[in-house]
């Protein structure tokens, strides 16, 4: 579920790659309170006719544009199990309440601006870890030499926090 929900988040977020403290203020802005419509965007997009398509990405800005192909193209790679999955996830999510909603986004923000993008994978196998343990299990591991050397304190603290808050 968390490992969905990472997925659907990332192509929701977009790539940070040409220039990323641009882009995440201006994902940020958006993702603080994006409109229904606008959450409901790539799934509409999904079923429209080609020329419908190319009419909605020519009236697009340029960098939304490129980010929204971006996310088009890394959604099409996906195979039917994959789609699948982060549809459910997705699904989950919008039965949270705004307040929770805005909580996941934060914390998966705080992910993306604060982990190494070199570490990501790794971190995100180590919240699926730590969210199928006890509390006490799961700060042990934290505490561990092994996650200690590889991840910072302040790492280890963001995991933690996201182990515990995130909706199953």
């Amino acid at each position: 579920m968390t490992t969905r929900l990472l997925l659907i988040l990332g192509l929701l977020a977009g790539a940070l790659a040409a220039d990323p403290q641009r882009q995440a203020k201006e994902l940020r802005k958006e993702l603080i309170q994006p409109p229904r419509a606008q959450a409901m965007v790539i799934e509409k997009f999904r079923h429209m006719t080609g020329e419908e398509r190319g009419r909605i990405l020519r009236s697009m800005p340029p960098a939304r544009r490129r980010m929204f192909e971006q996310r088009l193209e890394r959604w099409n790679r996906l195979d039917a199990e994959q789609k699948k999955r982060l549809e459910g996830s997705l699904e989950s999510f919008r039965t949270l309440t705004p307040e929770q909603q805005g909580t996941v986004r934060g914390l998966f923000r705080k992910f993306s601006e604060t982990m190494p993008e070199d570490k990501r994978g790794e971190g995100r196998r180590m919240l699926a870890r730590l969210r199928n343990l006890e509390p006490d299990e799961r700060k042990a591991l934290l505490h561990s030499p092994r996650v200690k050397a590889r991840f910072t304190d302040s790492e280890r603290d963001l995991l933690a926090e996201m182990a515990e808050t995130l909706p199953d």
